[in-house]
């Protein structure tokens, strides 16, 4: 993984970690575009993505699209990557 999609990722789940969106308490996807950079915000969604798929995102159908949040039995995993990567 390239050192932008490393930051973005990090920008992501940062976001949702320290607003406490885990479980049942979600947030469209749209709003993790918020303060990147225009040309990243396509790559945004493609780590969104990606993270769903790892398992450590949970994706929720709701009337206006889709909404995410951390999976708690793998916010420890998240707890470790955002520490490693602060460091």
């Amino acid at each position: 993984m390239n050192r932008e999609r490393e930051q973005v990722k990090f920008k992501i789940l940062w976001h949702l970690y320290t607003h406490g969106y885990f479980g049942k308490k979600h947030t469209p996807i749209e709003s993790l575009k918020r303060g990147l950079p225009s040309h990243l915000k396509g790559e945004a969604i493609k780590v969104v993505r990606e993270l769903i798929r790892e398992g450590m995102l949970v994706a929720k159908k709701t009337a206006h699209g889709i909404d995410v949040s951390i999976n708690p039995r793998r916010a420890w995993e998240v707890k470790e990557f955002l520490e490693r990567f602060e460091t």
